[in-house]
């Protein structure tokens, strides 16, 4: 995101964030911290409705491994990070559409589309408006590339986070089968949202 890299604080402000807190694109070197606040978010969120056996699979080196692959590609993965002076307490991706990743759905249109994607804020830091910053910043950043519509795939049974999208103005377009670890299925629903109304955000 452009402005992460010309003007910083002024976008912490616009994010209503406190003044420790500050917001800049990931790299490679943080894939290790990444992981850690994935690993603490995936565990806290998901273990009401993933089975033992697939949160056991979720380790910190399966996620740092993943945000690894990722952050060495920067030009089609945008990660971008919320830190409380030098800590990462929220990361999360956007970009293209993946359509091989996600599950099939004829209600989607691909066409220039972009994705919200592996966002994550650690347990201690929810619920005190970093979800929404983190959602303002990753929309930020695909206006900046360009995009006016975007989808995010999420766990059926994970309604916090299915209510967290609708409060932003995102709606229910489709539910589908998916493959978690490219081996369990669960069922997912898709959620479309303007990229433009990151500007109404309240």
């Amino acid at each position: 995101m452009e402005i992460i890299d010309k003007d910083a604080k002024s976008l912490t402000v616009a994010l209503s964030l406190p003044s420790n807190f500050t917001i800049r694109n990931a790299v490679l070197s943080d894939a290790q911290a990444m992981a850690g606040v994935t690993f603490e978010s995936w565990q806290t969120a998901f273990s009401e409705f993933l089975p033992q056996e697939v949160l056991e699979k979720g380790t910190l080196d399966f996620f740092e491994n993943i945000w690894h692959a990722m952050l060495a590609k920067p030009k089609k993965h945008s990660a971008v990070l919320l830190c409380d002076g030098s800590k990462i307490i929220a990361c999360g991706t956007a970009g293209a559409y993946r359509n091989l990743h996600n599950p099939v759905s004829r209600k989607v249109c691909k066409l220039n589309a972009a994705e919200l994607y592996r966002g994550y804020v650690l347990p201690s830091y929810q619920n005190k408006g970093i979800g929404q910053a983190l959602l303002k910043a990753r929309l930020l950043k695909l206006h900046e590339q360009g995009y006016h519509k975007a989808y995010t795939w999420i766990y059926a049974k994970n309604i916090r986070a299915c209510m967290f999208y609708e409060k932003y103005g995102a709606v229910n377009l489709d539910r589908a089968l998916g493959l978690t670890m490219n081996k369990y299925p669960f069922d997912e629903v898709c959620y479309g949202i303007e990229v433009e109304s990151v500007f109404n955000f309240t």
